[in-house]
């Protein structure tokens, strides 16, 4: 992600630990390095303005932000819903005021042109309306974008000032706006921030190990830009350190409630060590995924039961 962060002056590293970085650095992302490598264009070497903003912005997917007009959807919406409401009302005063019943009963025989016409009328009335609720299903549909990444774009953009203010103003429309790239893993996603902070932190502590591994190619920071205050780094990276955290919580939530029940010999504390960890395992579970409430019902009970089972195996053995 882009942070406007100043680098900062620190002590001289051993040498050791700069080599030792790179090689770990590699290993994280190897399969995603090729033997040769073509130039890298960066943001800098678009022209100011909106073709430098578009190379920032493609950058990442998480920047592929922009507005919902949620309130002008809804406005056409009742336009076009109005309009149907008059068409519905013509064509029941034409049937009201239908002189010939026999028309009323075959289409075949159906002779009146305002009829026909208001019919012809409806259906490309609803047809319009159709589309627009597919397409007004669609675009409500897509999440919210994080605070994080709007603030990155907004740091940007007051940094450089190559866009007119009241152009960059809908980053300021918060509730009104989308993300076109959600989070696959809404687990990963929730340790994504705390990662990239940590590893800005990182490169803004110990850069004097930083500059070496950023001039062999083993820096995890992306070279989208030349200026040191924007950090994107690779999704890759990001991913594998998600991962290895959200199984550390895990192993965390399944082992530590274990440890406690057989260090624990009253009967009462066991229960009541179950109810906290079933109920902080569900509360984990249900922020932390996407899963549905029987999903989450069906999790917590067998984690319950497991450590019931638990109990009751060990206080029959004492």
């Amino acid at each position: 992600m882009a942070d406007l962060i100043p680098l900062e002056a620190s002590q001289r590293m051993p040498r050791c630990l700069t080599s030792l970085c790179t090689r770990l650095l590699r290993a994280f992302r190897r399969g995603n390095e090729t033997s040769v490598k073509p130039p890298i264009t960066q943001v800098e070497d678009f022209p100011s303005g909106y073709p430098r903003f578009a190379a920032l912005i493609s950058s990442h997917p998480y920047f592929q932000i922009c507005r919902r007009f949620s309130a002008l959807r809804a406005r056409m919406l009742l336009h076009k819903q109005d309009k149907l409401s008059q068409l519905e009302e013509q064509l029941e005063q034409i049937d009201r005021e239908e002189p010939k019943v026999l028309f009323l009963g075959s289409y075949r025989r159906d002779s009146n042109p305002a009829r026909k016409q208001v019919l012809e009328n409806i259906d490309a009335a609803l047809a319009d309306y159709d589309e627009l609720i597919h397409r007004n299903e669609r675009v409500l549909g897509l999440e919210r974008p994080n605070r994080r990444d709007i603030a990155n774009l907004e740091n940007w953009i007051d940094s450089t000032g190559c866009l007119a203010r009241q152009e960059t103003a809908y980053l300021g429309k918060g509730e009104d706006l989308a993300t076109l790239a959600s989070p696959a893993d809404r687990a990963l996603n929730a340790f994504e921030g705390p990662i990239e902070g940590f590893l800005i932190w990182i490169a803004t502590k110990f850069n004097k190990v930083w500059l070496p591994l950023e001039s062999e190619n083993a820096s995890p920071r992306l070279q989208v830009s030349r200026d040191p205050n924007v950090h994107i780094f690779s999704s890759a990276l990001v991913a594998r350190l998600g991962r290895f955290l959200v199984a550390s919580l895990l192993v965390l939530l399944l082992l530590i409630p274990v440890i406690i029940v057989n260090a624990i010999d009253s009967v009462a504390l066991r229960l009541l060590v179950i109810a906290i960890s079933s109920t902080i395992f569900i509360i984990v579970l249900s922020m932390l995924t996407k899963a549905r409430t029987g999903e989450i019902f069906v999790a917590g009970a067998t984690f319950t039961t497991v450590l019931v089972v638990f109990v009751a195996g060990t206080g029959s053995n004492n």
